[in-house]
């Protein structure tokens, strides 16, 4: 019996140092970086007013969690929301919600902000959906009731022209330029979110004029339509405003210029439900990835190895890797992509990553890993992407305003894909970012090419043509 102890002790020994050997770094991870948010704990309030200052007093709590505020945006966050709170009582809920939006940008952090899924669900849609080309912003879809207006050039709001209103706009978002003209997209659809903004003259109705494309320009003025209905499509991003088919708070009820009828859409914007599309195109690969999240039916980690699976012998002339509509996700599940990407390209091969606002958080990592697996055979193309090369992300449970229940975004790790960090240099280093990153400087545009208005119309991709012509050469 004795024996058996002594047998038994050791093999709990065993198994517990390997336990703890194996799991630690998650677990170290978990304690470092993903905090436990104390509720709020308020009577009912009797008014919306009283609703407001007490989301307004407990949004002061997002600093005990959020490490991305410097100490003197800590101190601006902190007299501006006592302002806030001052004034709460002649809010409405359209300036509740900016409110919170430019408090939370004072961070100057693209994963540091309040609630883009409530901008895009509660608030009233002028009806015409405008998106950002080399050439202007275009209305790329149109409400039946302005069906005419379809790709008409957005001049100006209101009397402020497209060039103010993206810059008054650009104060409610954090991050570098490209995110926050992306994310005002989710402003500038909305009279009510607009006229908050102090951009726009009344809450339900915006005078815009238009540009047609002889180059007269009309004034129209443009009713709002009432928030989304309730469908299963949660949020979408401001890109899906260019895909072809009806997305499901539209139904028939919206046109659009790219309707996968007369115009088909370009390949980097067909089947975006398919969170990994592999191709193979001219003797080398196109892959596109679109969310870095697995999924029961996604299985994104392995679906992208498997994507360079078919790598001849010597490697691959060049593979193209389309990020440019991917928001990020999980960075593990790109790691074992750009290893074997290193792998399967030729020596003298070429890596094309593709890439634009839209390609965020993991997805800029993604492009960080390629970078280190594959050294100057990288080509960096397209336009700058959504947020810089060192940022903080990560979160624990999520802090939700009691209220009006707008879902605030804190970041508690920081990570530095241009310079690599550690903890013992750079408190709240991510551990993540501090087994993976390596100095490889910044990622700069080795080629910048924006989409104008016509070519998307007709059904161009002159950043996937680009790229073509440089291999067909």
């Amino acid at each position: 019996m004795k024996r058996f102890l002594k047998w038994f002790g050791a093999v709990w020994l065993i198994a517990s140092v390997a336990f703890g050997v194996y799991f630690w770094p998650r677990i170290d991870q978990w304690l470092r970086f993903s905090p436990s948010v104390q509720a709020a704990n308020f009577a009912a309030p009797a008014t919306p007013q009283e609703a407001r200052q007490q989301d307004l007093q407990y949004l002061a709590s997002i600093l005990d969690y959020d490490r991305s505020f410097s100490p003197e945006q800590r101190a601006e966050f902190l007299s501006l929301l006592s302002d806030a709170k001052a004034r709460a009582a002649g809010m409405n809920e359209a300036q509740f919600l900016m409110e919170t939006h430019a408090l939370m940008a004072l961070a100057d952090n693209a994963h540091t902000g309040s609630d883009s899924v409530a901008a895009f669900r509660q608030f009233n849609r002028s009806g015409l959906e405008f998106f950002p080309f080399a050439d202007g912003y275009y209305a790329v879809r149109a409400h039946q009731s302005n069906k005419s207006l379809l790709g008409q050039e957005l001049v100006s709001i209101d009397g402020h022209d497209i060039t103010a209103v993206m810059n008054g706009l650009a104060r409610y978002s954090g991050g570098p330029e490209a995110q926050r003209t992306y994310s005002a997209l989710n402003f500038l659809r909305s009279p009510d979110l607009l006229h908050a903004a102090g951009l726009a003259d009344n809450p339900d109705t915006i005078t815009v004029i238009l540009r047609d494309r002889a180059g007269a320009q009309t004034e129209h003025e443009l009713a709002a339509l009432p928030p989304v209905a309730e469908t299963e499509f949660y949020y979408r991003h401001p890109y899906h405003a260019l895909r072809a088919e009806p997305l499901p708070d539209e139904g028939e009820e919206w046109v659009r210029v790219v309707d996968g009828k007369a115009i088909k859409a370009p390949l980097t914007l067909r089947d975006d439900g398919d969170l990994v599309k592999a191709v193979p195109m001219g003797g080398g690969m196109y892959v596109r990835s679109n969310y870095l999240v697995e999924y029961p039916e996604h299985e994104v980690k392995s679906q992208l190895v498997a994507a360079l699976s078919g790598a001849p012998d010597g490697g691959f002339p060049f593979v193209i890797v389309d990020l440019r509509w991917n928001p990020g996700g999980d960075l593990g599940n790109a790691m074992p992509f750009a290893r074997r990407l290193g792998e399967a390209l030729s020596t003298d091969g070429k890596a094309y990553v593709l890439v634009g606002p839209q390609t965020f958080s993991a997805a800029i990592v993604a492009a960080a890993l390629i970078k280190q697996n594959t050294g100057d055979r990288m080509v960096l193309v397209g336009q700058p992407m959504g947020d810089r090369m060192q940022f903080w992300a990560e979160r624990g449970e999520s802090f939700v305003l009691p209220n009006s229940g707008y879902f605030i975004s804190y970041s508690t790790g920081y990570h530095d894909w241009e310079n690599g960090c550690s903890s013992a240099e750079t408190e709240h280093c991510f551990s993540a970012a501090e087994r993976n990153a390596k100095p490889i400087g910044k990622l700069n545009l080795d080629h910048p090419i924006q989409p104008t208005f016509a070519q998307y119309a007709s059904g161009q991709d002159p950043v996937l043509d680009w790229v073509l012509g440089q291999e067909a050469r």
